[in-house]
């Protein structure tokens, strides 16, 4: 009796690892288009609203929410403190006390914590074709792993169901 219990949680804990798997890859697209909409959000408020950054960043924090918010107000707050801290440094470690714990591989948080590296540098015209080149790598990312998600969903689940069978057949 107790081996048929054990056998029935290692095939669930199992397929539990391949599904929390699966999930993980849905969470990194859905983050990655909450940056997209934030890179928007900013590059409306620059160009139409023609705003400071601190400004820009305060408007498009009343768009956002979570994390997202939290990083857009901490950095505003930082810029219009005025401490002579460079915006690269002020964006990156507010991204990183907001996104410690996403799921993003270590190149999207580098892409992410270097956003700030050259706005503020410049022009107007500058700003907005960083804020471009940003969002245009974005979506190229959210493409690319929308196109590999379903067959990598299925492969985890899978793996995980038969790792948990695999088991299963060993101990008993």
């Amino acid at each position: 009796m107790y081996r048929i219990v054990g056998c029935i949680l290692v095939v669930a804990a199992g397929a539990g690892m391949g599904f929390s798997g699966s999930m993980r890859l849905s969470e990194q697209i859905r983050i990655l288009e909450k940056l997209l909409q934030m890179v928007i959000c900013l590059k409306g408020e620059i160009r139409c609203g023609n705003a400071s950054l601190p400004d820009a960043f305060y408007g498009a924090a009343g768009r956002m929410n979570g994390k997202y918010r939290e990083f857009l107000i901490s950095a505003a707050d930082r810029m219009k403190a005025g401490t002579g801290e460079k915006l690269s440094q002020i964006c990156r470690e507010c991204a990183e006390s907001a996104l410690k714990k996403s799921c993003l591989t270590h190149g999207e948080k580098d892409a992410f914590f270097s956003f700030g590296e050259y706005l503020g540098y410049m022009d107007l015209e500058m700003q907005m074709r960083q804020l471009s080149l940003y969002e245009n790598n974005l979506e190229a990312e959210i493409l690319k792993r929308k196109a590999e998600v379903s067959g990598k969903k299925k492969l985890y689940q899978g793996i995980g169901i038969l790792g948990g069978l695999l088991l299963a057949v060993l101990l008993v």
